[in-house]
């Protein structure tokens, strides 16, 4: 499988060890808000509000820093 998780770290925060948003997402689409439609493959969605920070597709991470 190809999907990732996604997890969400503070603003100023050093380490990308994070708080788990949403397990098994397949789809990250931005909205015009500047905010992103996180997509599982159970068809879960949420909305987070930040940046991409980082992804790590080899480990299946993808680390969202929340705005300020």
């Amino acid at each position: 499988m190809c999907e990732s998780n996604v997890y969400l770290v503070d603003p100023g925060q050093e380490d990308e060890e994070g708080e788990l948003f949403l397990e098994a997402v397949d789809e990250l689409l931005p909205e015009e808000d500047g905010s992103w439609r996180v997509t599982s493959i159970f068809g879960e969605q949420k909305i987070v509000t930040g940046r991409i920070r980082s992804m790590h597709l080899v480990d299946h991470r993808i680390i969202f820093e929340r705005s300020a």
